[in-house]
């Protein structure tokens, strides 16, 4: 992990002696991790002033605000090699490998590389929605997502559901930190709309419920990773249905994670419903609904395993295979054909 970057970002150094730097001893140069971090060192960490770094057992990435123009600049690193207490990581982007040390100095974490130690606090992840802009990047993405069937409207808030579950869900995923795993650093544009203690039982259009980017965040001090989004973000992105079809516009130029998305980029995509007790009336006019179904929750994911590049598909377009659902049984999931584009 490179911390040069920030230091130039951000005008000035905070150096720390040498002597209470990371302790440990290196990581080799190998492929693969040899020994997982130690997980006292994960999560969201801040310098003073805006710079922040997210630690997890595979990858790394650092956040700055360029004081100058106002705004977020991110770059992402992925784990080679790691002992518990020192990680070779590689930028993502430029391929430059460098290995850090750490340590716990009380409950504030110190990296050292070279002769250079920082030390962070305990945070959360900054608004990286005001990301800055990158004139090489497409301006804006177009996606959509046709499923086997879509109703005009959702029953959303349902008082057979638990507070907090996510009752729909439909996006794309995608592998930024390119490590072949769903982690912290990645990011998702998506739809979901989670049962509110405060919200009423009601009927809406899926493109009502808006859709959102949401980053993959590590959790402090454990395995695993969390998710955010930023209420800026849901500006980015234009959501509508047509028919069987969901589409999204989205404005690449503002959100700091937005600008590793390419058609090379791994990437899935999935489509989710939990639906307790689903009710067993009809209503005419549509062709699938709760009274076809015996399962709570129905999910789909395309490819069904693994990742797939928009580069290896004729146009960005993809085609499922139907009545492949993961579980359940409603057509609302039922991913059927998918396209993307990039306009600059």
């Amino acid at each position: 992990m490179q911390f040069k970057h920030a230091l130039t970002l951000l005008g000035s150094v905070w150096l720390l002696s040498a002597c209470g730097g990371g302790s440990g001893e290196d990581a080799g140069g190998g492929g693969g991790v040899t020994a997982p971090l130690n997980a006292n060192y994960y999560g969201m960490w801040q310098l003073d002033g805006d710079t922040y770094v997210g630690i997890s057992e595979r990858s790394i990435s650092t956040y700055v605000r360029d004081p100058g123009r106002g705004c977020f600049v991110v770059d992402l690193f992925k784990t080679v090699s790691s002992t518990v207490n020192s990680m070779v990581s590689e930028d993502v982007t430029t391929g430059e490998r460098s290995t850090s040390l750490f340590s716990l100095n009380g409950s504030n974490l110190r990296v050292t590389e070279g002769n250079v130690t920082l030390e962070f606090f305990s945070s959360d992840l900054p608004d990286i929605s005001n990301g800055c802009d990158s004139s090489d990047n497409a301006r804006r993405l177009n996606f959509d997502i046709e499923l086997e069937y879509l109703p005009p409207v959702v029953l959303i808030n349902r008082n057979a559901q638990l507070t907090g579950r996510v009752e729909y869900s439909y996006g794309v995923h995608f592998d930024i930190n390119q490590n072949n795993i769903v982690d912290a650093g990645d990011v998702a544009i998506q739809v979901q709309h989670f049962k509110s203690n405060s919200g009423v039982q009601e009927e809406k259009p899926l493109a009502d419920l808006g859709s959102n980017i949401w980053s993959f965040v590590p959790r402090q001090q454990a395995q695993g990773y969390g998710s955010t989004s930023n209420s800026n973000s849901a500006a980015m992105v234009q959501l509508n249905q047509e028919d069987k079809k969901l589409v999204f516009s989205v404005d690449m130029t503002k959100h700091a994670l937005l600008r590793f998305i390419s058609a090379d980029t791994p990437l899935f995509l999935y489509s989710y419903i939990n639906y307790p007790q689903p009710e067993t009336a009809v209503i005419p006019g549509w062709s699938d609904g709760p009274w076809n179904w015996s399962s709570e929750t129905h999910e789909d994911r395309y490819p069904d395993t693994g990742f797939t590049r928009l580069s290896l598909h004729p146009n960005m377009q993809m085609l499922d295979a139907a009545n492949d659902l993961s579980n359940g049984q409603a057509k609302w999931v039922d991913i059927k054909t998918i396209n993307f584009n990039f306009i600059n």
